[in-house]
This record gives structure tokens, sequence and C-alpha cells, in this order.
């Protein structure tokens, strides 16, 4: 027999020693514990005595809305509407043209490709050479040619030139 079936059959035994231990307990208390009390419900042995309860149709409203159903929820006013909103100026204020903050550092052309060199005035660090139809910072640049670029944010163009007069 291997040490490991040994432990198993010695827990085995501890175990059915300490059941039948307890079986024996609850069957002594059982024969000398206290003496169960009597307890008789006061309930109508027949329906003559039901004489003086109301009809049952006097529970009408009670049996007509069951405890858990939804409508015997108590009444909640509806949320109140929400308020109308301004109506919306028929005519959008101008757009003011301002300054992009945005330098055109260089353009490069060579053939059927065409870069510019975009950088921002107040922002440090370098700029990004871009290509046409890409974006920077939020404007898309529209064209390069070898004087300037022509950017466009919003329906609003500005042309940056190389050497501004």
């Amino acid at each position: 027999m291997t040490p490991l079936a040994g432990l198993l059959a010695l827990l085995g035994t501890i175990n059915l020693l300490l059941g039948t231990k307890l079986v024996l307990l609850a069957l002594e208390e059982e024969a000398v514990g206290a003496p169960r009390a009597a307890w008789e419900a006061a309930l109508p042995r027949s329906i003559v005595n039901l004489t003086g309860r109301p009809p049952i149709e006097a529970y009408a409203e009670i049996t007509a809305h069951p405890v858990f159903y939804r409508s015997r929820e108590p009444f909640v006013p509806p949320p109140p509407a929400p308020p109308r909103p301004l109506p919306m100026p028929a005519v959008p204020p101008p757009v003011v043209a301002t300054d992009p903050g945005l330098l055109l550092g260089g353009v490069m052309i060579n053939g059927r490709m065409s870069k510019a060199y975009l950088l921002s005035k107040g922002g440090p660090g370098g700029g990004s050479w871009v290509n046409e139809n890409e974006t920077y910072q939020g404007w898309r640049v529209k064209t390069i040619d070898g004087s300037g670029v022509r950017i466009e944010q919003a329906g609003r163009a500005i042309e940056l030139q190389l050497y501004p007069n």
C-alpha cells in the first residue's frame, strides 16, 4: 500500500467516526431535549364562523390591482417639455479674415511633384513638408507654385507668398 492510499484510508476512518458521533449526539438531544411546546393556529374550522367578515365584493378595488402589478405604482407626472430652442439667425455672421499664423518656408517643384514647407509663426519646433491636397494645422493646401501656396479652410482661402512684398 502506498503512503497516499494509507493517508486517505486514515482520513476516511476519522471521517466515519466523526459522522457516527454527530448522529448519536443528534438522537440523544431529541430524547433528552426540552419538551415541545404545543401550538395550534387560531384558524376557523368552518365557514359558519366567518359571518362577521365583509363579503369578497368589498375587496373589489384590491383584487382589481394586485400588489406586484405595474398599475399599482404611484402616479408620476411626465417631465416638463424641454424649452423651445431660440430661432437661429437667418444670416450667419461674416467671417473675419484673420492671419492663420502660418509661414511658407520653401517650395519644391520637381516634374509633377510639388511640396511646400509650412511652419507656424508662434509654435515651437520646425514645420513640415506638405503635398497638394494635404492638411496642415486644419488648412488644406490647394495649389503650390513657384511663388507661393494657396490654402483653404471652411470656405476661406489665403495665399502665402514665398517672398512677400
